[in-house]
Order: structure tokens, then C-alpha cells, then sequence
């Protein structure tokens, strides 16, 4: 199992470095989309490649009633959170962004939409299930998530107490995504994909997050893990996937 996890974030790694050269070189604008975002998916099709007969990803969209209410709940948590970020930001005085956006919003939505998809393919319907096998669900989305938070290499960049901030945020996210999917079978990729994109829409509707104000990561940070702990303590965990209902097979 270390194995695979080392070749798959190592591969994903190798693409993020591509896609980030090709980005600069050719765009788009990163405000609208950021090519680096499907480097997890390139990950796992690497995984496929070398591991063809038990690479495994969870990409089907079945049940709908099912990922339509897991993805109502995860975008109505985030929303939530947004807004008790908010709410903080104000009370301390504190300026948050509520300005124009740099494209028109369905535009962002459809774009976030997307780059989310691109990224959950790999983190969330490919690695959680692959490690819930060894793994509870709560120590999968741990290790998801600071392999997911340390991914973003780029956040170094504004400092290690901005960059620790960020991690913190990336792994109580992932506990939250966890706790939303571990009995939501099948529906790994929608609901993630949601999730991630209510996340990153409400980042740039409200947060100059990649500006480096370690204040709002602060926040943020505080809030997610708020919501990381409550949520794990109101979801009825679940040691082990169910195999009978594991991930389909891609190819």
C-alpha cells in the first residue's frame, strides 16, 4: 500500500510541475482556471497503468437521490463555514473580499466545477477508498489531507505559518469530506467535486486566500476544524469500506 501511495503522489507531483510550466507558458488565467488541477487525475491514470488490475476509482454517479443530498449537505456545510468566516472577519474588524470578480460567475462556477473534478478524481475517488480498505474513515481523510494540503507547494511561497495554516485547513476539510462520503456509496466523485467547488467559489467570492493574509487562513484553519470535530462526531463511523460496494473499475 506505501507503495502505491508514494507513485501516486509522486506522479502527481511530476504532472502539477508540467501543467504549472505549461499554464505559464500558454495560460489560461489562473483566476479562471488552473491547469495544475488535473494533475491528480494524470496521477491515476498512471496508477492504471501500473497497476491495471486493482487501480480502482470511484467515479460513478449512482445513486442520484443519494449524491444530490450528500451534495446538498456538503455545499450547505460549506456555505456555513464561509459565512461564519465571514462573520469573524467582521466582528474583528477584519476587511474580507466582496468585491468584482475577475470573469462573469457562471463562468467561475462552471470552471470551478471542473478543475474540482479534475483534482477529486484522484484525492477523493481514487486514494480515500483505496486507503478506507487498510484504513477507518477518518484516518484515510487524515492522510488524504495532508497529502492533499502539502500538494499545494505553491502556498510556501506566503511563508510556513501561512503554509501550516493552510495544510490545517486542508486536512479538516478532507475529514469533513470523509464524513460525508462514508456511507454515500458510489457517489465519491460528484460529492467531492461539489464540496471542492463550493470551497474554492466561496475562496474567491469572499477570500484573498492566495494573497497570504495569514488572518483569514487563521480563520479559516479554525472554522473547518469546528466543523471537522462536529461532524465527526455526529457521523457514525465506518472502520472499514464496504466491499461488496467498493469503486467500480476504470477500463
Amino acid at each position: 500500500m506505501f507503495l502505491r501511495v508514494v507513485v501516486f503522489y509522486l506522479a502527481t507531483m511530476v504532472f502539477s510541475g508540467i501543467l504549472n510550466a505549461l499554464q505559464s507558458a500558454t495560460g489560461p488565467s489562473p483566476d479562471l482556471i488552473q491547469l495544475v488541477q488535473f494533475a491528480p487525475a494524470l496521477g491515476v491514470g498512471v496508477m492504471f497503468l501500473a497497476f491495471r488490475r486493482t487501480t480502482r476509482v470511484d467515479v460513478r454517479f449512482t445513486p442520484v437521490r443519494v449524491a444530490a443530498g450528500r451534495s446538498a449537505l456538503v455545499v450547505g456545510v460549506v456555505v456555513a463555514a464561509m459565512l461564519v468566516s465571514v462573520l469573524v472577519h467582521v466582528v474583528a474588524g477584519r476587511s474580507w473580499r466582496g468585491g468584482s470578480l475577475p470573469f462573469p460567475f457562471w463562468v467561475l462556477v462552471l470552471t470551478m466545477i471542473v478543475g474540482a473534478a479534475g483534482e477529486e478524481l484522484g484525492w477523493r475517488a481514487y486514494l480515500q477508498p483505496y486507503l478506507q480498505t487498510r484504513f477507518s474513515v477518518l484516518r484515510s481523510s487524515l492522510i488524504v489531507g495532508v497529502l492533499w494540503g502539502f500538494w499545494h507547494i505553491g502556498g510556501f511561497a506566503n511563508g510556513l505559518v501561512y503554509m501550516g495554516l493552510f495544510v490545517v485547513m486542508a486536512v479538516a476539510l478532507s475529514v469533513v469530506m470523509g464524513a460525508v462520503l462514508q456511507d454515500a456509496r458510489r457517489t465519491n466523485l460528484v460529492v467531492a467535486t461539489a464540496a471542492h467547488a463550493a470551497v474554492n467559489l466561496g475562496l474567491i467570492l469572499l477570500f484573498d486566500e492566495e494573497g497570504g493574509d495569514v488572518f483569514s487562513m487563521g480563520v479559516l484553519a479554525a472554522v473547518w476544524t469546528v466543523a471537522a470535530i462536529v461532524l465527526t462526531k455526529v457521523r457514525r463511523p465506518v472502520e472499514v469500506e464496504d466491499r461488496a460496494a467498493g469503486p467500480v473499475r476504470v477500463g
